[in-house]
């Protein structure tokens, strides 16, 4: 499937037990009862920890956000948000070129969404950074989130990153964006995913999004039901320094990564395509 991708300059077209015979039925009756017993008492493997509680951020990482290398394909770090309380994230693979990736406010929606693309980041050698904010989704409270992303980007520079993105999807590309439009914010390009100019939280004026000096990437399923095709295509208008990408798909954000095997790969591709333009990139936003 083929995305849309329009730039300033042209518009191309657009997933053993040994049983000891049948003459000792009481003894084979102790012995399975004696196994269920300890089976119970055992529980289910991977469970828990050896201390017999869930394995938390705090098991493996400390409020600086270093943290022991774990099977699997992340390390679990926490950082500080600019406000200064602390959020618990996911550091993938590493690299001078970071990006921090914000998810989207609906209730049920979580760090995981962006998980194969992190690590899709990390077999490319850049750095993917996923985090569990503190805002409520079923209170729609998003105005601080703008803070976590710039807590993020501090983060990945303190930890080795020269270049950092700020990516986001739905409200977390929203609250990437106003981050870029902040003083000495330490972010190099901005990659939206089917965001909104107008929010309860966010509302974008032309005049501020002029300002940013930085790459964008503004992206949206063509068919987005929530409206983020036309906020799309309006901020693109107002950045002079943005493309814009839409791929054919009616899902909303990493939906579109999660539900759409075939967009998903068009998508993926896109983004990573555009991460790798800004391996040079670097004045600020």
């Amino acid at each position: 499937m083929t995305p849309r991708h329009l730039s300033r300059t042209q518009v191309p077209n657009p997933v053993l037990w040994y049983f000891w015979g049948m003459r000792q039925p009481l003894r084979i009756v102790v012995v399975l009862l004696g196994l269920l017993t300890f089976s119970a008492c055992v529980g289910t493997p991977g469970t828990e920890s050896a201390s017999g509680t869930s394995p938390s951020v705090g098991d493996s990482a400390d409020a600086t956000g270093s943290a022991p290398e774990r099977p699997g394909s992340y390390r679990e770090v926490t950082f500080p948000a600019q406000d200064g309380a602390t959020r618990s994230g996911r550091l993938f693979g590493d690299g001078s070129v970071a990006v921090v990736l914000s998810y989207m406010g609906r209730s049920g929606d979580s760090q995981d969404d962006w998980k194969t693309f992190a690590e899709s980041l990390a077999e490319h050698g850049y750095q993917a950074l996923t985090y569990a904010r503190e805002a409520d989704s079923e209170q729609n409270d998003f105005v601080d989130h703008w803070r976590d992303v710039l807590g993020a980007a501090t983060f990945l520079r303190d930890h080795g990153a020269e270049t950092v993105i700020a990516g986001g999807a739905s409200i977390g590309a929203v609250a990437s964006l106003h981050a870029a439009e902040q003083p000495d914010n330490g972010i190099n390009a901005v990659l939206w995913l089917a965001g909104l100019h107008e929010t309860d939280s966010y509302e974008f004026s032309k005049a501020d999004v002029a300002r940013i000096s930085c790459p964008i990437m503004f992206v949206s399923g063509e068919g987005d039901a929530y409206g983020s095709a036309e906020s799309a295509r309006l901020l693109h208008d107002w950045a002079p320094t943005s493309e814009l990408l839409f791929i054919e798909s009616y899902r909303h954000g990493t939906d579109i990564l999660t539900h759409d095997e075939t967009s998903a790969r068009t998508l993926s591709q896109a983004m990573l395509e555009f991460v790798k333009r800004m391996e040079d990139q670097d004045a600020t936003c």
